[in-house]
Order: structure tokens, then sequence, then C-alpha cells
């Protein structure tokens, strides 16, 4: 169960990395957009959703270590 966790947050934090890294040196303007992401909070809708994803599994994490120590 730890391993299959451990591979989904692994994966949903690559995906993020992944959809920063593209937006800032794939498109053009990029690195200033990150920029101002930090900033402004506002992102592409790829990131957007990469960080969903991230936060999607971390609460799935949480939640079933929480109903892991109700049965212990």
């Amino acid at each position: 169960m730890l391993v299959n966790q451990a591979e989904s947050l692994r994966k949903a934090i690559e995906s993020l990395i992944d959809a920063k890294l593209y937006d800032a040196l794939a498109r053009p303007g990029g690195l200033d957009r990150l920029a101002a992401y930090r900033s402004t909070g506002v992102a592409s809708h790829a990131i957007r959703s990469a960080e969903q994803k991230l936060e999607q599994t971390v609460n799935e994490i949480l939640q079933s270590q929480e109903s892991y120590e109700m049965q212990a």
C-alpha cells in the first residue's frame, strides 16, 4: 500500500514539474509567466490541472492514512 501511495505521489509531483518546465522553457515568455504566477497565483491550465491532481493525491493518501489509523 505504501509503495502505491509513494508511486502516485511521485507521478503527481513529476506531472507538476513537467507542466511548469514546459510552460517556462517551451513557450515564449515562459520565465516571465512563471515569475508572474509566483506573485499572482494565475497559471496556465496545464499547471492548474497538475496542481489539482497533486492536491487530490495528497488528500487521498491522508484519508487512507486516517482510515488506517482508525482501524488500528
